[in-house]
């Protein structure tokens, strides 16, 4: 009996091994599994170029199928490379016939090296490539001034703001809050750290180097985790260029961060200016408005207001002036009569860009704080934050609107959302600490008013928080008289000291009549000097036992424009006045509640209203 015909597929079985392919096969695999992981391991910490990895990745797999062609064509011999000679039909029957064992090893060497090359070049471009992974959140910290001129320093600060805020209305894109962000600056962060304190998967970092013609921007974009390079580009421009730079940048980060995701970015910038030097009064103004310190506050009005006076399209600046002057006057009762300016420059902002998110927190604060108009307040803060999703203000705000109406466990669920976005801003732990005292939590408030007190961020409010309210939130006198004393100095008043008597006296409960006087005196200087907001001083004069004169005050300011009075309803300070009629009937005038009624704010936290 003849010898069977052996297989068309074992012949050619038969083929690869005697050409060695298999063996190229497993060789080049291996090898460039090694040189893949080898090039995402090193060339981030070089001065190359974010797509050098993927190209090394794509030569890798462009350079397999000419292996195994040159493998098939050509061999190794003693007398060096030649093309490889046919087999013979004998030959290949031969190595066919060969028992399995002996063949299979070949193949599955030749398998693993492919796997490694497969599994190499997915695990590089998934997580290094640029343009293949899609990154949801983002930290843009404050780019370092080059200038040589610490002036500049709100410039370099400005343009990474400007584009933090573009950033927050991109789709799907989590923004941290800009204090958070900033408030990092020169402590030696590494980024891992940096994006664990920010809950972010990318940092942007960057710097500005202005003269007085140019601008040279340098900004790279980070993978928090890993600390490969992203994206990073160089911008020389003339100053006058520099709106078009920003554009540029956002769009470079919003195709490196989200390239699945197609977000568009053609209108990231809105109620901006053509003039160079009112944006750059207009970024001054910003920079002073976060700081919320009376003094600056005062300079970032003028600032606006000139930024205006050369570009009075310049919707951004309008919205600007409004938050400043709104800062002002909530702190600073000689500034009420500026709050009809501030009504004016939110509306106008909105009117010259209807989708200018910054414009309707501008106008939602406005009209809740000013007129009590919870619905356009509500109305025009949700608005905002549809339009940009991670601005945590918007959502702060709408927070202490809805306290004030009464909703203070929806108020707590919105600003803690807003602190989810801002976890270091002082401001929001300010009004979650308002919202918190509101609610009768007054430790947990105690504790948002100390971090933004010792974070340096809104002085004035949280020292009269912690001053007037000192005896619901567990403070002493010696506690009191230092916040109330902090307060009068930092509010200009002559006789900072009187403070440390209504302190005391808080913390006697009324015990100690010749005390008592001498408090009651020395809030009738403070009150003279006008230290205090009318709320504050009904919360003084209630507290010292005197709610007469708390109700005059809030009678004579009923009808005037006290931003103070918006907080009146829920600030427990004035509880003791409620039971009073012409306290119910003050509360029925300006649509406010006579107080926290845990058993009507029926709202459950994580569910819709």
């Amino acid at each position: 009996m003849g010898k069977p015909d052996v297989p068309s597929y074992q012949r050619l079985f038969a083929e690869f091994k005697r050409r060695n392919v298999f063996r190229v096969a497993a060789v080049y695999g291996a090898t460039a599994f090694v040189v893949i992981e080898a090039a995402d391991l090193i060339f981030p910490r070089i001065p190359l170029p974010e797509w050098t990895i993927a190209l090394v990745v794509w030569l890798a797999l462009l350079g397999f199928p000419i292996a195994i062609a040159l493998a098939w064509a050509y061999e190794r011999t003693p007398e060096g490379v030649k093309q490889t000679d046919p087999a013979q039909t004998a030959e290949l029957e031969a190595i066919a016939a060969q028992p399995g064992r002996r063949r299979w090893p070949a193949g599955i060497a030749a398998l693993i090296g492919i796997v490694l090359l497969g599994l190499g070049a997915w695990w590089t471009l998934t997580r290094s490539g640029p343009g293949m992974q899609t990154y949801e959140s983002i930290a843009v910290l404050p780019f370092a001034n080059l200038s040589g001129d610490p002036e500049n320093q709100y410039f370099s600060d400005g343009l990474a703001d400007e584009l933090l805020n573009a950033l927050s209305g991109v789709e799907d894109l989590k923004v941290a809050g800009r204090t958070s962000a900033f408030s990092l600056r020169d402590q030696g962060l590494d980024l891992r750290t940096i994006g664990d304190t920010l809950d972010v998967e990318a940092v942007l970092e960057g710097s500005v180097r202005r003269t007085e013609d140019r601008v040279r921007i340098t900004a790279q974009l980070v993978d928090a985790e890993t600390g490969y390079q992203l994206w990073s580009d160089d911008y020389d421009r003339e100053i006058t260029d520099i709106f078009e730079v920003q554009e540029e940048l956002a769009q470079s980060i919003v195709r490196a961060l989200l390239p699945r995701l197609g977000a568009d970015t053609d209108a990231l910038f809105r109620g901006g200016t053509s003039d160079v030097e009112a944006f750059d009064l207009y970024l001054s103004c910003r920079q002073k408005w976060y700081t919320r310190r009376l003094e600056l506050l005062r300079e970032a009005i003028d600032e606006c207001e000139e930024a205006i006076a050369r570009d009075p399209e310049f919707a951004l600046a309008w919205s600007g002036l409004s938050d400043a002057i709104d800062a002002l006057a909530f702190r600073d009762l000689k500034a009420q009569g500026m709050v009809p300016r501030a009504k004016m420059a939110a509306q106008r902002a909105v009117l010259l860009d209807p989708d200018l998110a910054e414009g309707w927190v501008s106008w939602g604060v406005l009209a809740f704080e000013a007129d009590r108009d919870w619905i356009t307040g509500e109305l025009a803060l949700k608005r905002a934050i549809e339009l940009k999703p991670s601005n945590a203000y918007a959502r702060a705000m709408l927070g202490d609107m809805l306290r004030n109406q009464g909703r203070v466990k929806e108020a707590i669920e919105q600003q803690r959302l807003a602190l989810e976005l801002d976890p270091l801003s002082p401001v929001i732990h300010g009004v979650l600490g308002i919202s918190l005292t509101a609610a009768h939590r007054f430790g947990e408030g105690r504790a948002r008013f100390e971090h933004t007190l010792a974070s340096g961020g809104d002085q004035a409010a949280a020292l009269a928080f912690l001053f007037l309210s000192g005896p619901l939130l567990g403070l002493n006198g010696d506690e009191m008289a230092d916040h109330g004393v902090s307060l009068a100095r930092l509010l200009d008043a002559e006789d900072p000291e009187s403070a440390a008597v209504i302190g005391h006296a808080f913390a006697s409960d009324g015990t100690d009549p010749q005390l008592m006087s001498e408090a009651r005196d020395a809030a009738d200087r403070l009150v003279a000097d006008s230290v205090f907001t009318v709320r504050q001083i009904a919360a003084l004069y209630t507290r010292l036992g005197d709610p007469e004169t708390a109700l005059q005050w809030l009678e004579g300011a009923s009808i005037e424009d006290d931003l103070s009075l918006s907080i009146v309803g829920t600030d427990p300070a004035l509880d003791p006045l409620r039971d009073d009629p012409r306290m119910q009937r003050l509360m029925d005038e300006l649509g406010l509640p006579n107080g926290y009624d845990p058993a009507a704010d029926a709202y459950e936290p994580g569910s819709q209203r």
